[in-house]
């Protein structure tokens, strides 16, 4: 092991963390110590490991963008890889791509594909040292072996009596329709007035709220035809409750066919299912198309927030939940994917530059060339502040305790559930040490001889 050091910041530990402890792995094999910090770590990680380079998520932020050029001072190295990184609407690819946070240090941004580079060479990376690599998506790696050994694919719903319908729903904004407005306001503020589909956000928010109650009709008729056994499994980052409300209320006899999912793994699940629904343009289409599963998109008001045509007129659609069960079969039946084959594929090559399961190879090779031979920074140079966010760092993470740890906010969540909801949704996000250390772990036990 080289005393070279990274760290990747991971946002949100079930979609973020397997994938990220995959490049952990990969940097561990090539002699580069990988640690894995929560993204609210991202002060603290600097004088608590010292890494030669750190991993952000994005630097669409002026703190970040100011934190990348401290990080520049010390000799650290900036690298970014995006969780969300298809960019389909052009709007949303330019903000993605910094046309609203310029004057950052970036050394590495790892692209998911050719078009959000492009967007970067447009906004001027590529020109002032900021190597653009375009390497896919890393969380796609577990579609293919030896990656896809570390899930168990036995059904867990007691057998294979029936077909496992996987529905997964995309309704991530919909609870702000039940929030107070100024947490709407806040999540949208970097938004709102540079991507243009994004400035009426509350028509947004109205319309996703509308699309998910419209969902549950179609979900009631694949439940009530009794032929299949159904996961569903919503976003991680939707609220729950109208799911669990919707399965508590479930006939007995239903429900012994119905498991709703909250927390495992993406993969794992579209592996296991027989057939995919998502709703309206949704990432686990493409997962889906990779995995060789036949699916269906529901579709709902079209808005352009959440729909994009270009990719519907790869999936088969339906807009009628009346229609649903029978489409459902005859896709089972005789799968429409033969006709699509060729589209498909090159949609793939295109947002995900053709998937193959070496995409955390490719960044970990790429990272653990940057940092041969590099110098090392100038840790005299950390600041007093700098310091104390690490010792807090250290604190923590000796008690296994997340960085944005407060004692008190279950009791403030239950006095104040509003005022406390997003916190309470980032510190259920956030990794914990042992988190890291189990995913690493676990990759090491299962495919540890590849």
């Amino acid at each position: 092991m080289s005393n070279k050091r990274v760290v990747i910041l991971v946002d949100n530990k079930n979609r973020d963390l397997l994938t990220d402890a995959l490049i952990a792995y990969n940097l561990h094999k090539m002699g580069v110590e990988c640690f894995l910090e929560p993204l609210e770590a991202y002060k603290g990680c600097l004088a608590a490991h010292r890494p030669d380079m750190i991993v952000f998520n994005h630097l669409n932020g002026s703190h970040l963008v100011e934190y990348s050029k401290r990080l520049h001072e010390l000799g650290v190295l900036v690298g970014v890889l995006l969780n969300e990184g298809m960019a389909f609407e052009r709007g949303e690819r330019s903000f993605l791509a910094g046309a609203y946070h310029k004057g950052g240090h970036i050394d590495y941004y790892f692209c998911w594909n050719r078009p959000h580079r492009d967007a970067l060479m447009e906004n001027g990376f590529g020109r002032d040292g900021c190597r653009l690599e375009v390497v896919g998506s890393p969380k796609f790696d577990f579609y293919f072996k030896p990656w896809s050994g570390i899930f168990d694919l036995d059904s867990h719903l007691g057998g294979d009596r029936k077909p496992n319908v996987l529905i997964c729903t995309n309704f991530v904004i919909a609870k702000y329709k039940e929030l107070p407005k100024e947490d709407a306001d806040k999540l949208f503020a970097p938004w709102k007035d540079r991507i243009p589909i994004h400035k009426d956000y509350w028509k947004a928010i109205e319309t996703n709220h509308a699309s998910r109650t419209k969902f549950f009709e179609f979900l009631d008729q694949i439940v009530g035809a009794s032929k299949y056994c159904v996961t569903l499994r919503p976003h991680p980052g939707e609220d729950h409750a109208p799911y669990r409300q919707w399965h508590e209320n479930l006939d007995p006899l239903a429900r012994k066919d119905v498991v709703l999912d909250t927390g495992s793994n993406i993969t794992r699940l579209i592996l296991s299912c027989d057939i995919e629904v998502s709703c309206e343009t949704c990432t686990t289409a493409f997962e889906s198309w990779i995995a060789g599963k036949p699916t269906v998109e529901l579709v709902f008001s079209r808005h352009p927030m959440f729909f994009h045509e270009d990719i519907a007129e790869l999936n088969v659609l339906c807009d009628n939940p009346g229609e649903i069960v029978s489409m459902l079969d005859r896709e089972l039946k005789d799968p429409g994917r033969g006709h699509y084959q060729d589209a498909r594929r090159n949609s793939l090559e295109k947002w995900f530059d053709n998937p193959g399961g070496d995409s955390s190879y490719k960044i970990a090779k790429i990272i653990a060339g940057a940092l041969e031979g590099k110098k090392a920074p100038d840790w005299g140079g950390l600041s007093l502040d700098e310091r104390r966010k690490g010792a807090k760092l250290k604190f923590l993470r000796a008690f296994d305790l997340p960085y944005n740890f407060d004692p008190l906010l279950f009791i403030k969540g239950r006095i104040f559930p509003e005022r406390y909801s997003i916190k309470n949704y980032v510190h259920k996000k956030t990794i914990r040490p042992s988190d890291a250390a189990e995913a690493v772990s676990m990759l090491e036990k299962k495919c540890g001889g590849n």
